[in-house]
Parts: C-alpha cells; structure tokens; sequence
C-alpha cells in the first residue's frame, strides 16, 4: 500500500508545486520593481543634475559676458575722460580726472572701476639705470646675487654681443634650459620679455609686467604725477599712509568749474613728494623722479567689470563668477586713437 501511494504520490505533485512556488515567483517580481524603480530613480536625479549643470553654466555665461563688456565700459570711460570728452554722468563732467587713482561706478549690470596712466610713470626696460632696478627688487624682498643676476642679464638680454656680464646670462643659457629659447640681443620691444629674462623666475606671479614696465619712457625717471597702484606701492613700500597720503593729493579738489577744460590735473612737485614720501624715502628715489603733465602720447589704462554687484557691494544669487580685467596700451595721436596692446584676464 505504501508503494502504491508512492507510485501515484505525483498526479498530486502539480498543484504543490505551484504552492510551492508562488512565494517565490511574488518575491522575484517585486525585486524586479525595486530594481527599476531605482534606476529610473537614478536617471531622474541625474536628469536634473544636468539640467541644473546647464543653467549653471548658461548663467556663468551669461556673467562672463556682463562682466567683459562692464570692463570695456571702464576703459572707455577712463578713455573719455582723459580726452576730456563728455559723459552723461554730470558728477564725472564737473569732476577733476587724475591719472592713477582709481575709480569706481556702477551700473544696473554691476561693478566699474577703472584708472588711466601715461607710459612715464613706469620703469623703462629699455633705459632705466641700475640704481632704480635695484631698488624695485629690493622691495620684492630679493638678496644681493638675485639682483645682481637679474640686472646683468638684462643688460646681456639687450646687448647684440654674446659676452657675459659677471652674473649676466646670454644665448648659451637659455640654450640649456629645459625648455630653450634664444634671447632677443636688441631693444626689448614688449614688457612680458622680463619674465623671460635669466633669474626673474622668483618674482613670478608678485606683479604684472605692463603695470610696471615700459618700453615707451625715454627718460631714465619715473613721473611721480602718473603712477599706476604697483608703482605707487613701490615707491611707497607699501605703506598705507603714503598711498592715501598720495591719492589724497592729487584727488580732485573742491573747486568745480563748468567745464573740465579748465579743470586741468594738479601737477604734484618736487616738495610735495617729499612730504607724501617722507625725507627717507625720498632722499631714495629723488634721483629718479620727475614731475611733468605727461606728453607721452602713450597710456595705459585698465577696466574692471564685475557683473552682479550693486552700490551697496552685495551679490546677486548664483553670480559667483570671476569679474573680467582689461589692460590696454593705447596711444593718442593726433590722427585719432592706436591700440598698441590689449590683454584679459580674470581677476
């Protein structure tokens, strides 16, 4: 009997298994559903990170741009006013321009700032003595040999010969560098060539060559009426008094006429760089100063936009991008304006 009931045990054996097996078969579905619902989870949220990437950067665009034409509007701006052209801004027309203080304005796009100098009131690659070179190092903080190492392969870097100076460097060097490259061996004819010279490598990244140098200052003196914020900080070796002592001076004054053609810089002397200096520092520099009201056709002048601020200095949301910085070398001609460089940055 048991062999019997053993024999016919699977006619029952169908509806047992499908028992059996319907928990299991409930349970592998409901992980499919996991399963897919997690991956069109995943796609959704990676679907609105990108969205969000792409109005992120659509909006940084958008800033970058705002920013760069602010720039351009603080360069022609400072152009205008050292032409003595007219602006809308009433304030601005009745308003004395000095060359090297820098201004600030804005409009409903953001921030504005911008300053204008004549070519005088840098060093000259070109022609400047060594007294002065040794002195704008000293105050970046560089010993006797690093000095002595820059100052003669300047002068190498200039020179048509191939004979080294003591601590001077000529073709040979720059030859065995890793990456070679042959000294000009004639006039420097672009400020950016010092940083290419033989030992200015540790003062990369301290300043920014064109709003130091120059190669269109004939003189061998720097005109204390035009100095751009690195030169005014060197002279004053950073001290913050002489600086605001400086600007201060030579900040328009409270005797506003109707037009600006009669409102002419004040031309800063001798004596009054003495007192803005102090007698130490001046004793330092009088040798190479000179004081002049600029008839260098050439100047210099920078704009700076910053898209999103308003008058109280706060940004708007989601404007955290970079503001723009425009420098350009710009000479006034007689036959109208010649743009002799132009270079942007991000500041």
């Amino acid at each position: 009997m048991k062999i019997f009931y053993k024999i016919n045990q699977p006619e029952s054996r169908p509806a047992d298994l499908a028992r059996w097996r319907q928990p299991s078969e409930k349970g592998f579905a409901l992980l499919i559903v996991v399963v897919v619902l997690l991956l069109l989870t995943f796609m959704a949220s990676q679907y609105i990170m990108m969205v969000r990437t792409e109005v992120q950067i659509a909006n940084n665009t958008k800033m970058n741009f705002r920013s760069r034409f602010l720039a351009e509007a603080g360069l022609n701006l400072a152009l205008f006013r050292l032409l003595d052209l007219p602006t809308s801004d009433n304030e601005l027309a009745n308003e004395k321009f000095h060359e090297g203080h820098t201004y600030e304005t804005f409009l409903p796009a953001g921030k504005v700032a911008y300053y204008a100098v004549n070519e005088t009131g840098k060093i000259d690659l070109n022609s400047a003595p060594a007294g002065l070179l040794e002195l704008f190092f000293k105050h970046y903080g560089l010993d006797e040999e690093q000095i002595a190492t820059i100052v003669d392969s300047l002068a190498d870097w200039r020179d048509t010969d191939n004979f080294h100076r003591l601590h001077g460097a000529e073709q040979d060097t720059y030859k065995a560098m890793i990456d070679p490259y042959i000294p000009r061996n004639g006039a420097i004819v672009d400020p950016a060539e010092f940083f290419l010279v033989n030992g200015t490598d540790v003062l990369a990244g301290k300043f920014t060559a064109a709003e130091v140098f120059t190669v269109y200052n004939p003189g061998s003196k720097i005109n204390f009426n035009s100095l751009t914020p690195a030169m005014l900080d060197f002279l004053a070796g950073g001290d913050a008094d002489i600086i605001e002592a400086y600007s201060a001076a030579g900040a328009p004054g409270e005797e506003l006429t109707a037009t600006k053609a009669t409102q002419p810089q004040q031309i800063l002397t001798a004596t009054q760089a003495q007192q803005i200096l102090g007698d130490e520092r001046y004793a330092l520099f009088s040798p190479y100063l000179a004081y002049s009201s600029n008839r260098n056709p050439n100047y210099f002048i920078v704009g700076e936009g910053l898209a999103g601020y308003s008058a109280e200095g706060e940004q708007k949301k989601m404007q955290e991008t970079a503001g723009i910085k425009i420098s350009a070398l710009i000479s006034v001609e007689r036959a109208g304006l010649k743009y002799l460089s132009w270079k942007e940055s991000p500041l």
